[in-house]
């Protein structure tokens, strides 16, 4: 049996692949590291490279040389190592993804000292009772929205310690969609301690699952852009 080559992988926040190579073509050449950019979603390439010769020095300065918006490894860990080094704590309060956040939070070692728990509010009654979402924005904007996920996330931060709270609320199909809100629309949200909130739409698509791991490293990236 061949053993195929490992690759080295290089996350690249805020890239798109070609700018990715193109903004890294120098430190490539300088190490003589063959690299191809793919896209991980939107917003967020990877680098990979074969794990020969200068490899890993070319992975290294390119982390040093972006930092923090480059970096190795798992994002989960990587995120908790952010977190960590602030002395920081993440909350999340999720609807379609049903979980998933937290389950690749405390897929972390370690991950207890950044993340104390979270909410999975999959109705619009405990959006309500246990997030503080008021009905009336509920009527108004509905629960997949942008009005939504803020008040959820502030909903999270006000029931924990944390300093940030992701929010994720979306049609993950195959089945909900309509014609203003079709399968694969999701908003992110985010907010943080000091009253800041943040909303993003996005129109993801693929089947449930893949739609709701999208969803879960959309989120991701949100909180990374600004750790």
């Amino acid at each position: 049996m061949i053993e195929k080559n490992r690759l080295v992988r290089i996350n690249l926040l805020g890239f798109d692949p070609l700018s990715a190579l193109e903004l890294t073509k120098k430190a490539a050449d300088n190490f003589g590291a063959s690299a191809i950019a793919k896209t991980h979603i939107g917003g967020w390439s990877v680098l990979e490279c074969e794990e020969s010769g200068n490899a890993k020095a070319f992975a290294r300065e390119v982390c040093e040389t972006f930092s923090p918006k480059a970096f190795m490894g798992d994002p989960f860990a990587y995120a908790a190592a952010r977190l960590k080094e602030r002395r920081q704590k993440v909350t999340f309060a999720e609807s379609c993804t049903g979980g998933l956040l937290a389950a690749y939070m405390t897929a972390v070692a370690g991950a207890s000292q950044v993340f104390d728990g979270s909410l999975v509010a999959y109705s619009n009654r405990l959006k309500v009772s246990w997030l503080g979402v008021s009905e009336e924005l509920l009527e108004t904007y509905g629960a997949v929205s942008a009005e939504c996920v803020e008040q959820m996330a502030l909903g999270a931060i006000g029931r924990t310690d944390a300093n940030y709270a992701l929010s994720v609320s979306g049609v993950a199909g195959p089945a909900g969609g309509s014609e203003q809100k079709p399968v694969g629309t999701v908003f992110i949200g985010y907010a943080s301690s000091d009253g800041a909130t943040f909303a993003e739409k996005l129109f993801l698509t693929g089947a449930r699952a893949q739609i709701q791991k999208q969803s879960v490293f959309q989120a991701l990236r949100l909180l990374l852009n600004r750790l």
